[in-house]
């Protein structure tokens, strides 16, 4: 079990255990002989609601099912449902104690907040499988939420006032004729619930359509029928079941969607990593040059990808690329791109210029490009034999070239349009030479824009500064050190850009 899981485990089972406890301490203390046998009753009804929602806290932490999105919001529910059985149960023992008459009004006055606080945050929960888009829905969505407000003032009010309910001098409850007043926000809720899960019950599959609708009735039922029998609070114990049926039927299905997605998207990830080049040494026949990349994808498929390969033995092309967007269409975009840049380039051979590879691959993009997707790309072919490196960019970032005996720097090479963005487009090509001991080095945004804790970019600054301060070695040990020092600086601050970098050394 995680440390996380540990403490929601330790923190929820101290609350819930205190509430159990302090229940049952009080019937107790009090004793059951000296209770109506309908206090008795309520009071058993109570404390086994309360146990059952302690299990199923437990349930909901270990599960590894569940879907932790979801789950929050089901938290907060299942804890005011234990809550208003412990209040609930207060209420009963209290009952008829002049010295804790005190006590008993603020008890009931907390037990009869939690039924609007219930009734929000089940409105809340039904956000996650209904979108409310329509006018109406939103109007009942600012009606809702803002309106919680009231029966919290109304329960104030009651302190004062005795609306709702009263506690005599003799410490006995009683409730007012308008009572049923107190639940309109109530009835409000479950009914605009109603009415939205009506709107979009097209959206939603059967067993979601009858567990949402049976949340919402149940309780309406079972307080109108309950509304003038006095004595008999069904409602909390009701309302446990209820929110046990929507664990079981909803989380957890949604719970088991979200598994068998994160199992499809690690497939994914091992599917789009297959593709990229990632033996190392590439190339361990080959004495003149040295080459390494690497792809820290933010999600777990990325948008980025990188390739290397032999057009011919003194031919080696390098292509390094950012598909716009993020998930699962970058990944299918970027293989796609990959695939087209890495096919076009072998086929036209040494002769094939990088800028004419990526006209021809921006045409074939835009042929078929409803989603309006589009890719930086960088493709250069160095000449092993004398260094001779010709490159094409559609609008990449600058590359960075360290010359033997010197220094890293940036080379503001000219930029073409992206590809995806209209076809017919020409590239320039243009040339510089990669020296024996000289090193290349090729990167996506993501090294530059990686962010600390405070929102400040790593930058192409710090970025020449790690590559300077590197140690001389090979070029998978320079992109470790990058690495390194962009970790260091993010200081764990979550990344939203993949990272890719690829480095050539000519020996």
């Amino acid at each position: 079990m995680e440390r996380m899981q540990r403490r929601e485990l330790m923190g929820g089972s101290l609350v819930f255990g205190l509430m159990v406890l302090t229940a049952a301490g009080g019937i107790f203390l009090r004793g059951t002989a000296s209770l109506p046998s309908i206090y008795v009753l309520n009071l058993g009804m109570d404390l086994l609601g309360m146990v059952a929602g302690y299990v199923l806290f437990v349930s909901c932490i270990i599960d590894v099912q569940k879907n932790p999105r979801d789950m929050r919001i089901f938290m907060l529910i299942l804890f005011v449902t234990v809550l208003s059985m412990f209040t609930d149960a207060a209420a009963w023992l209290l009952d008829g104690i002049p010295s804790l008459r005190l006590f008993n009004i603020l008890d009931n006055t907390l037990y009869y907040m939690c039924s609007p606080v219930q009734a929000l945050l089940f409105w809340i929960y039904i956000q996650r499988f209904i979108r409310l888009s329509r006018p109406s829905a939103l109007f009942l969505d600012r009606a809702v939420k803002g309106g919680l407000v009231i029966p919290f003032l109304m329960r104030i009010v009651n302190l004062f006032t005795g609306i709702y309910f009263t506690v005599d001098k003799a410490g006995l409850y009683h409730r007012s004729s308008v009572y049923f007043i107190s639940m309109f926000y109530v009835y409000f809720t479950l009914f605009s619930a109603l009415v939205v899960i009506f709107q979009e019950r097209r959206h939603l599959k059967t067993y979601q359509l009858v567990v949402m609708v049976s949340y919402v009735a149940a309780p309406l039922i079972m307080i109108l029928a309950t509304l003038p029998i006095y004595g008999l609070s069904v409602s909390p114990p009701m309302m446990i079941c209820e929110v046990l049926l929507m664990y079981c039927v909803l989380n957890v299905d949604q719970g088991r969607q979200q598994v068998m997605a994160e199992r499809d998207m690690q497939m994914a990830a091992r599917i789009q990593a297959s593709m990229l080049p990632g033996v190392f040494p590439a190339f361990p026949d080959r004495k003149d040059f040295d080459i390494f990349a690497s792809m820290a994808p933010a999600r777990d498929v990325g948008g980025d990808f990188y390739d290397f390969f032999l057009i011919d033995d003194d031919h080696l092309a390098m292509v390094i690329a950012d598909v716009s967007g993020k998930g699962v269409p970058a990944a299918l975009f970027m293989m796609a791109s990959m695939i087209l840049v890495h096919n076009t380039a072998e086929m036209g051979g040494a002769g094939m210029s990088p800028a004419r590879v990526l006209a021809r691959v921006n045409d074939a993009v835009c042929s078929n490009n409803a989603e309006e997707m589009f890719v930086t790309a960088w493709l250069g072919i160095l000449t092993i034999s004398t260094g001779r490196v010709t490159a094409a960019s559609a609008g990449h970032e600058y590359p960075i070239l360290k010359k033997s005996g010197g220094k890293f720097e940036l080379m503001k090479d000219p930029h073409g349009l992206v590809i995806g963005a209209m076809e017919g487009i020409r590239y320039r090509d243009y040339e510089f030479m990669l020296e024996r001991g000289g090193t290349l080095f090729l990167y996506t945004d993501g090294v530059p824009e990686a962010a600390d804790v405070e929102n400040r970019l790593f930058g192409t600054e710090r970025t020449l500064q790690a590559l300077n301060g590197a140690p001389q070695g090979s070029p998978k040990e320079l992109l470790v050190y990058v690495k390194e020092a962009v970790d260091r600086f993010a200081g764990g601050a979550p990344q939203f850009d993949d990272l890719t970098m690829l480095a050539v050394t000519r020996k």
